[in-house]
């Protein structure tokens, strides 16, 4: 008996595939889909109500997605004009500043460096 409300309830679901957007935007799980269909059926307003919301998430999302790039372009664009250029060339003198003491702590110069002279032997004993 439970093999055969299961199958219905797979039956179900790829008769009205917009279950599944559900249960990929993560706002279900299949255990709370298959509850709701065991307890309600597949003909009870319980499930126009997904099917109003997926109708309306739809025409949401073409136009959304128009909307989400230039919200994301405008906050770009906001970004930008915040910036202190000024701030930024002091950062990069600093940093090539940085770059440049470090490089020189790794490669040693050779005009700093004095190479050992010996001193001369002096001979006293055969004078």
């Amino acid at each position: 008996m439970k093999n055969t409300k299961i199958s219905e309830f797979k039956l179900f679901v790829k008769a009205n595939p917009f279950l599944i957007n559900y249960i990929k935007k993560g706002e279900k799980t299949w255990q709370e889909l298959y509850e709701v269909y065991d307890l309600y059926g597949s003909d009870e307003e319980v499930w126009n109500k997904y099917l109003y919301q997926d109708s309306n998430t739809t025409k949401k999302d073409t136009s959304s997605s128009n909307n989400s790039f230039n919200n994301h372009l405008q906050e770009l664009v906001k970004i930008a004009k915040n910036i202190d250029v000024d701030k930024v060339q002091e950062g990069i003198t600093s940093l090539q500043k940085t770059l440049s003491l470090f490089g020189d702590l790794l490669t040693p110069n050779q005009s700093n460096t004095q190479t050992y002279n010996p001193r001369p032997l002096y001979r006293r004993f055969e004078d």
